[in-house]
């Protein structure tokens, strides 16, 4: 096992025996903790009011590897020696971070610990959220943090889909309120991973998972403005970034695209920019990034209008790939729905099509679907828009799906209907 410690005063920690263990939110965060520390010997209990993430849970656990339920009832969690915060923190309708689904995992949590349970926020939250926020919530229930019960946080850092690393070969950060917190979360978390990175402070560990979703909007937004210039210099922007990453060091390859979207780029930013700007200092960078990224789609749907002469009023769109990312089903943040409701709104009739979802949700109902590269009537679209470039997808039909096929990401064999956005 790898295990180096960046806290100073911290000494080994004991191998502790595997014991009862509570997860708060069975998303694509909680699922592969619990299913991991059910493999690693722990009898985990998973809380989820959404029957469909306790439906994915129960399918994902092997009976043969370890003891896991999914419950819809908190008091299931009653007693546990461990408890994760895995739910949700979105921005809300004004772009400010939305904690309310942390304040309520934390109020089960406090009324379900017992004496020397550890509570681990592994949610992302903002600097300051474990002594701020967390602390305070499980004193005012009675609790004495470090000596009655413990607090750490570990941040999440799983990377939905197919090809994502094992949850276990992740390293993880760890800080903690105290010592004692320290100790007690170290020796958890030996258990469910490889590598564990041991900093001085909570406030240490959430800025570190901040700035590693921050560093990858600012170069989200700055290629998508390099990716303008090279279009109009006439220099293909995807083989340009290929080059400089022959490089083998000081350079990160990032690709054009519609704009970042999901549950952690274009979100967790603004959580850092919040306590900036409320601590004094705002960053113009970052400010300028989120408005950039934000603005993707609006740019790439003015091109599209420029096309069809401002007027889109009746034309057949269809939009291929409708997913935040490639191969993944999940709609959070996705840039093509925000294009889809743009389109719809200047009169265009819009399809999408998409393999990776299998049952609409709401937000694409609305919409017609088709199962293959034209219209849900068989006709052939007046433009084509890749909205996600799926692996299944045959990039060579979409360049003859339709007169004109427009590409944010620089992917499609270059063509005389092909408009590179």
């Amino acid at each position: 096992m790898n295990l180096r410690l960046l806290h100073p005063a911290l000494a080994p920690a004991p191998r502790v025996s595997c014991g009862r263990l509570a997860v708060v939110g069975l998303g694509y965060v909680g699922r592969p903790l619990a299913l991991g520390a059910a493999a690693a010997g722990y009898e985990v209990i998973g809380y989820d009011p959404a029957p469909e993430a306790r439906w994915l849970a129960n399918a994902g656990c092997d009976p043969g590897l370890g003891s896991f339920q999914a419950s819809a009832d908190p008091a299931a969690l009653t007693g546990a020696d461990t408890w994760l915060i895995c739910v949700p923190t979105p921005l809300d309708a004004r772009g400010r971070p939305d904690l309310t689904a942390v304040r309520a995992a934390l109020g089960i949590a406090a009324r379900g610990l017992k004496p020397g349970a550890l509570v681990c926020l592994v949610s992302t939250c903002q600097p300051g959220a474990t002594n701020g926020l967390c602390r305070p919530i499980l004193e005012e229930a009675g609790w004495h943090v470090g000596r009655d019960v413990f607090l750490a946080v570990s941040p999440e850092r799983e990377n939905p889909g197919p090809h994502a690393p094992p949850t276990r070969s992740i390293p993880r950060l760890l800080g903690a309120a105290d010592d004692a917190s320290l100790r007690r979360a170290l020796a958890f978390w030996r258990h469910i991973v490889d590598q564990v990175e041991v900093v001085a402070s909570p406030e240490i560990a959430e800025c570190a998972k901040l700035l590693e979703n921050t560093y990858r909007l600012v170069n989200v937004a700055l290629m998508d403005e390099l990716h303008a210039a090279f279009t109009a210099l006439g220099v293909p922007t995807r083989d340009v970034v290929a080059a400089a990453a022959t490089k083998p060091f000081g350079f990160a390859p990032f690709w054009p695209g519609l704009g970042a979207g999901g549950h952690c780029i274009p979100v967790d930013p603004a959580f850092l920019q919040m306590e900036a700007a409320r601590a004094g200092a705002p960053s113009a960078l970052l400010a300028k990034a989120l408005s950039r990224n934000r603005g993707r789609v609006a740019r790439v749907l003015a091109a599209i209008r420029a096309r069809f002469g401002d007027d889109l009023a009746g034309k057949r769109v269809l939009v291929a790939g409708v997913t935040y990312k490639p191969d993944v089903a999940d709609l959070r943040a996705a840039a093509p729905l925000r294009l889809m409701r743009g389109l719809c709104a200047l009169h265009a009739k819009v399809a999408w099509h998409d393999p990776v979802i299998m049952k609409p949700p709401p937000a694409l109902a609305v919409l017609q679907r088709s199962a293959a590269f034209t219209m849900p009537d068989g006709a052939r679209p007046d433009a084509l828009v890749l909205g996600t470039p799926h692996r299944a997808f045959d990039l060579k039909a979409i360049t003859r799906a339709a007169p004109l096929v427009f590409d944010p990401f620089g992917l499609l064999p270059v063509g005389p209907s092909i408009v590179v956005v």
